[in-house]
C-alpha cells in the first residue's frame, strides 16, 4: 500500500480514526509491557538468585542424605555380620565347655 499524503484540511473517516486510536494504544500498551516486564525483573531477579542459592544447598543435603543413608546400611551390614560372627563364636565357647 502507498501512502500519499493527505491534504490536512479533509475530513477523517471514523475507519481512520479508529485505527489511528487502535495504534496509539498498541503502543502505549508495548511500552507499559516494557516497562512492566523491566519493573518486575529488578524486584524478582534478587528473588530468583536467592532461591538459586537455597535450592543448592537442598541439593547438597539431598546428596549427603543419599550419602549417609548408604553408610549408615554398611554400618549396619557390617554390625549384623559381627553380631554373627560373635553369635558363632559364642556357640561354640559353649560347646567345648
Amino acid at each position: 500500500m502507498v501512502h500519499t499524503p493527505r491534504d490536512p484540511n479533509a475530513p477523517v473517516t471514523r475507519a481512520e480514526v479508529e485505527q489511528l486510536l487502535s495504534d496509539q494504544a498498541t503502543v502505549i500498551l508495548d511500552a507499559v509491557d516494557e516497562r512492566m516486564e523491566k519493573k518486575l525483573d529488578e524486584k524478582f531477579d534478587p528473588v530468583i538468585t536467592k532461591l538459586d542459592g537455597i535450592l543448592k544447598g537442598v541439593d547438597a543435603l539431598q546428596h549427603e542424605n543419599v550419602v549417609g543413608a548408604e553408610q549408615l546400611r554398611r554400618h549396619a551390614d557390617r554390625l549384623n555380620d559381627h553380631a554373627k560372627r560373635i553369635r558363632t563364636l559364642e556357640l561354640r565357647l559353649q560347646k567345648s565347655s
